[in-house]
């Protein structure tokens, strides 16, 4: 935060490829149009300037996107949009966060540290529902035996009627079929 310039109203200065620009427009531009020559080279920082007292780089990302990165102990990214004012509010509000950012690590830091607090006091503790997690266990086990699912029932459970009639009606279509066939013979006529 010491390093960050302010770059707010008539303070906008941004250099890009050695000159220094005041307009808002005129630099979104520019970076877009080196956004869009760097998209295919993946992985790859360039250094393009600097912003608000740090060095500007500009890195390809995942689907063909490009990202500006504000480096100095930290690096600080954002995405490249479809505009190029869009792109300059972004790179300006990134720059501008540096507060908003701290106080919400800070609180994080605090609510992880009372979690771990309250989570080291459970730790080692006997789990309150165990018993009745037991008893519930051995239900099933017991269910599970009296309704012996472990066989497959589902032969058992045709009528012994049935399947004769089925089966006499399957012998009757295959005796059909195969009179039919013997009775057509096939014939050549010169």
């Amino acid at each position: 935060m010491t390093l960050r310039q302010d770059t707010g109203g008539d303070k906008f200065r941004i250099e890009l490829d050695k000159q220094v620009l005041d307009n808002r427009g005129v630099a979104g531009e520019l970076l877009l149009r080196r956004a869009e020559k760097i998209k295919m080279r993946f992985g790859e920082d360039i250094r393009i300037g600097r912003f608000a007292g740090f060095d500007l780089f500009i890195r390809s990302g995942f689907n063909n996107t490009a990202e500006l990165v504000l480096r100095g102990k930290n690096n600080y990214s954002t995405r490249v949009t479809d505009m190029a004012l869009g792109t300059i509010r972004s790179l300006e509000s990134m720059g501008q966060a540096f507060e908003e950012r701290a106080a919400r690590l800070e609180s994080d830091i605090k609510d992880s540290q009372k979690r771990a607090t309250e989570l080291e006091a459970k730790v080692g503790s006997p789990f309150e529902k165990e018993e009745r997690y037991h008893h519930l266990a051995r239900r099933q086990s017991e269910i599970e035996e009296q309704l012996d699912l472990t066989k497959n029932q589902a032969p058992n459970q045709l009528d012994t009627g049935a399947a004769d009639e089925v089966e006499e009606k399957n012998s009757e279509v295959q005796t059909t079929a195969k009179t039919i066939r013997s009775q057509t013979k096939p014939s050549i006529k010169i």
